[in-house]
């Protein structure tokens, strides 16, 4: 696993950790999932 500093706006993460609470997810969990969703969708998109 390798760790990153990241450095968010005030406004993202207060959004970013209440929708990580209200998925029931950590913090870094909902940041992994969504990291990998946007991989995910731009694979997709550079496929076509």
């Amino acid at each position: 696993m390798t760790r990153i500093n990241i450095e968010l706006d005030d406004e993202l993460h207060k959004k970013v950790r209440l929708n990580a609470l209200l998925k029931g997810k950590t913090l870094i969990t909902y940041i992994q999932d969504a990291l990998r969703e946007a991989v995910k969708e731009d694979e997709k998109k550079n496929k076509k």
